[in-house]
């Protein structure tokens, strides 16, 4: 079925239902929008400037409403909702080859909501998004979905207001749905987390006219400001990468394109196949090579990879005035990168079969690079990825993206990655691994439609291709 599905979608012209893909395509490319640009950036700056959320690094035993596990070390809210900080063991082997290591990660055994309200206004498909604050953010606010909710939240387990909107997107009239998949979390520090997201056309049940702290925008416009650093939020970048090439025409021949999607299924399949990893809770007591340093966060002996560190949180404008909880924080930025080159229908975008331990399915379709630097150089257990260094400081491949790109401020803290985007030159031929391969836009689409296949972090590099 889901092949067959998928080769509808690719005839159709990607994941958006037919009456609305020409409307996504004008959003793109309209002069036409509600606000205009210089009245965005007004606004923008206004949300910053009445920013008040406020945070403090503590150690890990002083964040109020948690508490860490006298057997295991693991960390819980005191309510058993919202999400744990436990250890796994990881054992990876493809071939004869096999990797083994221990690590802190997030579980949160619910599904959230991050969803997208569209509108057409004057007859230009507009989105809204929110002027959100999250205790991790770089810059304070930054431009969020509608709605961006886990199940604690909108079911009111901190005991604060419900979510603005929440209701349009609990049980959707099926006819109003632009988008709506399941899509996982990044897999390297979430176990097995899926959040849904949504793209839904609003009535006239939401006016023109929104509360504050929320804004109609065009694609056009929202695609603009993602070409800014850390302004547009990961969640917003993962729901808008479904509407990257929606609309366009010139797909060739819908028999070829389905046999390239089979193959492209076929091979994402066998790495599947070939990829052995196992997963195993553990407590953090019981990591090898972490442990509680002199601050009172948890963190690796080498000061490598990532820490959870405490935070204690106040702000005048969230659900709730004030909260304790534990967040990731990287030591430095990583890369996210994406190569390019000119196919026979169009830009064709080289993927990575990625493994990452918290992923449900293991290995997800993945950009051409994910990494952070400084876990490999100087490491001798690590390889370095395939074009390391050509996305570590680009020379023979043309720049054709670079921005910098924050992750979810409500789990990392002040985390952003480098995101570039590079292009093959003509006539240059490139020998790949077996774990990566070139694929269409389209065949890229069909796979994001298809939810749980693309992973975070190619989805936040897709989008910047809007």
């Amino acid at each position: 079925m889901a092949a067959n599905m998928s080769a509808a979608m690719l005839a159709a012209g990607g994941s958006v239902p037919d009456d609305h893909a020409a409307g996504v395509a004008a959003s793109r490319s309209s002069a036409f929008a509600l606000h205009s640009d210089g009245f965005v950036d007004r606004w923008i700056t206004a949300a910053r400037e009445k920013c008040s959320l406020s945070n403090m690094q503590v150690p890990l035993e002083a964040v109020q409403g948690w508490h860490r596990e006298a057997a295991t070390g693991n960390i819980h809210h005191d309510s058993g909702r919202f999400f744990s900080v436990m250890g796994v063991h990881v054992r990876h082997r493809v071939g004869h080859h096999q990797l083994e290591w221990d690590q802190p990660i997030i579980e949160q055994p619910e599904v959230g909501i991050l969803g997208i309200l569209a509108k057409y206004i004057e007859g230009t498909l507009h989105f809204c998004l929110q002027a959100k604050e999250e205790p991790g953010n770089v810059g304070g606010v930054q431009l969020s979905p509608t709605v961006q909710a886990t199940y604690s939240n909108y079911t009111r387990a901190h005991g604060g207001a419900k979510p603005l909107f929440i209701e349009l997107f609990i049980e959707p009239d099926p006819a109003r749905r632009l988008f709506a998949r399941l899509q996982t979390e990044d897999g390297g520090r979430f176990l097995y987390k899926s959040n849904r997201n949504m793209i839904i056309l609003a009535g006239d049940e939401v006016p023109v006219e929104l509360p504050e702290g929320f804004i109609w925008l065009t694609l056009r416009q929202i695609a603009s400001l993602i070409r800014r650093d850390n302004l547009v939020n990961a969640c917003t970048r993962s729901i808008l990468a479904c509407l990257v090439g929606a609309g366009n025409t010139g797909q060739r021949d819908a028999a070829a394109g389905r046999e390239g999607l089979r193959d492209a299924l076929q091979w994402l399949d066998d790495r599947r196949a070939m990829t052995h990893m196992l997963t195993r809770r553990i407590g953090l007591n019981d990591l090898r090579e972490w442990r509680l340093d002199e601050k009172g966060y948890f963190s690796h002996v080498s000061s490598s990879f990532f820490r959870i560190v405490g935070l204690k949180v106040s702000s005048q404008t969230r659900e709730v005035g004030a909260w304790g909880q534990p967040i990731i924080e990287n030591p430095a930025p990583g890369i996210i990168g994406l190569l390019l080159r000119e196919g026979p229908d169009g830009p064709e975008l080289l993927m990575q079969a990625k493994a990452e331990a918290g992923n449900r399915s293991t290995v997800q379709l993945g950009p051409t690079a994910q990494f952070t630097q400084g876990n490999y150089e100087g490491n001798a257990k690590l390889e370095k990825p395939f074009l390391f260094e050509e996305f570590a400081a680009p020379g023979p491949f043309p720049l054709v993206h670079e921005s910098r790109q924050a992750e979810e401020g409500a789990r990392f803290y002040r985390e952003y990655n480098l995101h570039r985007i590079l292009m093959l030159p003509e006539k240059t031929e490139l020998a790949l691994p077996p774990d990566y391969r070139w694929l269409t836009m389209q065949q890229v689409l069909v796979l994001v439609h298809l939810g749980e296949q693309v992973n975070s972090c190619a989805r936040s590099i897709i989008s910047c291709l809007l």
